[in-house]
């Protein structure tokens, strides 16, 4: 089936765009980037009157939606998780896990190898080589310090990992590092009591990015420089959370300003609730309790994840930050399908058909994935 994207702003990768232009999309892939798009043969088209029209948004760092965890939920629930981050303009993501015993996280990346749902790219586990003093949510007793035989154990069990967070500091950290970069996994510094320079040599020993940058980590102290101040000295890719709860506008601000929209990768961390009413729910082994959208743990006040959309992130940024649609169109697509080497993330031709439109408050309004229209509230 051909797709014409049509009569729109075409922001190309955040830093080219087409005032006025078209994408067609075949069989999922970009066969067309247009200026004039008179007389191009299509089977359906969405007319974006004028609205932008941009690549898919890429979730890297989620663990889960309506009610579904990524530690407990069934192949067959995929789907649903699926649909729903569509509806943020999501055309991809990634299954973040929390810290659980050996036996339990081979289960689980058993059952993700044999999951076959498209947008789904891969597993980031997040642990279990973390520094306890920052275990954030995580179960502490699943905690350990690095091991060759664990990771290996995890790499026999499922194809599908993509990304890991580790604690630089820990013994044995800096050769994982190297060594799971070289089997192709983005390795990330977190959950981690790092100084800034054990940082910046975890990047010289092959990490690519930064986890949830402030949360759960040392931080940017004049006498004491921790991972913080190792991102803004790195080449890093940093997740950010922009839900205002997490991070202070403030610091938000100082954060785009110092390190620019280049190395900026903006996540949810959502836990298994968002989408769901306020109330008391279970994530990580641990009660949470959901007010006005604020989750945090019930027994000791800790933040829980956020319950925040990509695209309300998308928003936040331009609105606290005043940068362009553009920039967060670098943040939410094309940084992060550069970090993890995916065909997205840009309209150009070869390039996955994963394509949103949206208006200038980034408001979600047609969504072409996977070859077929998912949504169009523009007809």
């Amino acid at each position: 089936m051909k797709i014409l994207i049509k009569n729109g702003i075409l922001i190309i990768d955040g830093y080219k765009r087409i005032d006025n232009g078209a994408v067609l999309v075949e069989d999922n892939t970009i066969t067309g980037i247009f200026k004039d798009y008179h007389n191009i043969d299509y089977d359906k088209v969405i007319d974006a009157k004028g609205n932008y029209i941009i690549p898919g948004l890429i979730e890297t760092h989620t663990h889960g939606i309506i009610g579904y965890d990524f530690n407990t939920c069934q192949n067959q629930d995929m789907m649903k998780i699926s649909d729903a981050l569509i509806e943020e303009g999501v055309t991809c993501f990634m299954a973040s896990l929390t810290c659980e015993t050996h036996s339990y996280m081979l289960e689980l990346l058993n059952r993700y190898e044999s999951c076959d749902v498209s947008n789904l790219l891969g597993v980031h586990i997040e642990g279990p080589f973390l520094n306890k003093n920052n275990c954030g949510v995580m179960k502490e007793d699943c905690i350990q310090d690095p091991q060759l035989e664990i990771f290996n154990d995890y790499l026999k069990h499922s194809h599908k990992i993509k990304a890991m967070t580790i604690a630089p500091e820990l013994p044995n950290a800096l050769s994982l590092i190297t060594y799971g970069n070289n089997k192709g996994i983005v390795m990330n510094v977190g959950h981690s009591s790092a100084s800034a320079s054990q940082v910046v040599q975890a990047q010289q020993y092959g990490a690519k990015g930064i986890t949830h940058l402030y949360n759960a980590m040392s931080q940017h102290l004049h006498r004491d420089p921790g991972v913080v101040t190792g991102a803004i000295l790195s080449d890093l890719m940093c997740e950010l959370i922009v839900d205002g709860f997490h991070i202070h506008e403030d610091v938000i601000k100082a954060t785009y300003k110092s390190i620019g929209s280049k190395r900026i990768v903006l996540i949810c961390d959502a836990n298994p609730c968002k989408g769901l009413a306020d109330g008391i729910y279970h994530f990580s082994g641990k009660e949470i309790e959901i007010i006005d959208g604020k989750a945090r743990v019930k027994a000791t006040g800790r933040i829980a994840g956020s319950t925040i959309k990509l695209n309300q992130a998308c928003q936040n940024m331009m609105r606290i930050c005043g940068c362009s649609i553009d920039d967060v169109v670098l943040m939410a697509s094309t940084n992060p399908a550069q970090l993890y080497n995916l065909p997205k993330g840009k309209l150009e031709v070869g390039y996955d058909g994963d394509i949103i439109v949206v208006n200038h408050h980034f408001d979600v309004l047609a969504v072409v994935n996977n070859g077929h229209i998912k949504k169009d509230m523009l007809s």
